[in-house]
């Protein structure tokens, strides 16, 4: 160290040959990820000192080489060299981890206006965050440790807490909390203090003010995950070994986003044209220009509205939430194609039919019912109605049995929630039961 207690160049290049070698070390164990491990950003920071030597000592507070959103790895001289090399890869790969899932954006944590996250391990830090870090640990750290790669003394471990595998932070959250309540009144603690970090969080800390202006872009990180997820999928083609945590985390990276409300407005839309294209002659509206010429007066073609019956599943498994907010999206679609105030004939249904509504207005239906399921009922009362309809739109969870045979009616279902089927015969579209909620923008109540 200089006379000053400030880095000099020697004790620079001895950490960054230290995390050289952890970066070959970490890529070298889990090589589908070298590419994310290889795109840290490390930032070095003023070393803690001996007040009687003057040296670097390892500061417990940066033992977990903490990262922030845009990848910088802030490394804390005295403890980076005073940690293994294989350490220093393994929480390489642990920080990979926060980043390349969204653990910041996962958060269920904000930051307060005016609070400041300390770094050492003995700050008090918010409980909620504190909890959620142990979560996004217990999620990664499963995954290191199918690789077996054991981590250091102190952190969570899903295995030695006897906490199920392969489970998501969301789901580590509650289990977590049980142990901590058993292990407390036992006047222990479930594990040391060990703040990995913005990146799991998004709570900016003081330190990281070093790395300001460094790290990826947005545009950068987007593009480093989806090649991590190609790798994957390629490593599981080729039939490597891969994490279950990993296969799944690559498997919804590369899926396809596409916006529910969208797709079921085109899938109504397409029922609609395909029985409204159903022509029919029609003396209503004469065609004027053919008697012109004939002094014959014929029909013209109509395109008649096609006659919609909505069929609602009001069975306990779907919420009347669920329910209204679906009907508000469909009748609105229903609207836009077959004009304003088109009534609509709507059956709710559990086991059996209840009485058909006639409405115009989602908000006019009442829903009733509430015992099992069974939508073959509902389908059936739909398509004896007269006039028999056109389009029949079926809201329900998919838990349910469905006719043998093709219905006469076109047949859309809104499948609610990541369960149940459609019968083959059917249009369908998966919508989510519990849709993440909007975000108001400035200047909104």
């Amino acid at each position: 160290m200089s006379a000053d207690g400030s880095r000099t160049p020697a004790c620079d290049e001895a950490v960054r040959a230290r995390i050289a070698a952890a970066r070959l070390w970490a890529a070298h164990r889990a090589p589908y990820l070298a590419s994310a491990v290889f795109a840290l950003n490390p930032v070095i920071l003023e070393p803690a000192l001996d007040g009687d030597s003057g040296e670097p000592v390892a500061d417990p507070g940066f033992r977990a080489f903490p990262a922030d959103t845009r990848w910088n790895l802030y490394v804390e001289p005295g403890t980076a060299l005073a940690t293994p090399v294989e350490e220093v890869g393994w929480w390489m790969l642990h920080q990979v981890g926060h980043l390349v899932r969204g653990h910041a954006a996962r958060s269920p944590v904000r930051p307060e206006p005016g609070h400041e996250v300390g770094h050492a391990a003995g700050a008090v830090r918010d409980e909620e965050a504190h909890r959620w870090n142990q979560a996004a640990d217990a999620e990664i750290n499963d995954d290191l440790e199918a690789e077996d790669l054991r981590g250091p003394a102190g952190v969570v471990s899903p295995a030695e807490l006897a906490l199920p595998a392969n489970r998501t932070a969301e789901e580590y959250v509650p289990m977590l909390d049980v142990l901590v309540q058993a292990m407390g009144r036992g006047g222990r603690a479930l594990t040391e203090a060990i703040d990995c970090g913005s990146a799991v969080d998004g709570q900016e800390r003081a330190y990281e003010e070093s790395g300001s202006g460094e790290g990826l872009t947005r545009l950068d990180r987007e593009l480093l995950e989806r090649s991590i997820a190609a790798g994957i999928q390629d490593r599981i083609s080729a039939r490597s070994e891969v994490p279950s945590g990993w296969r799944r985390w690559a498997g919804e990276r590369l899926r396809p986003s596409v916006d529910w409300r969208a797709r079921l407005g085109a899938t109504i839309r397409r029922g609609v044209s395909t029985v409204a294209g159903q022509v029919d002659f029609s003396y209503r509206r004469p065609s004027r220009r053919a008697a012109a010429y004939t002094g014959i007066v014929p029909p013209s073609m109509a395109r008649a509205v096609p006659d919609t019956v909505l069929v609602i599943d009001t069975s306990g498994s779907v919420t009347d939430d669920v329910l209204n907010r679906l009907l508000a999206e469909v009748t609105g679609i229903i609207e836009g194609v077959a004009g304003p105030d088109r009534r609509l004939r709507a059956f709710c249904c559990d086991v059996r039919p209840h009485p058909v509504q006639a409405v115009r207005r989602a908000g006019d239906i009442e829903l009733t019912g509430g015992g099992g399921t069974d939508m073959r009922a509902g389908i059936t009362a739909a398509t004896a109605l007269r006039p028999r309809p056109d389009l029949v739109i079926v809201l329900t969870d998919g838990e349910t049995p469905w006719p043998g045979q093709r219905p006469a009616a076109h047949v859309v279902v809104c499948l609610i929630g990541d369960a149940g089927h459609a019968p083959g015969w059917a249009s369908a579209v998966r919508v989510p039961a519990d849709p993440p909620r909007r975000v108001p923008v400035k200047g909104e109540s």
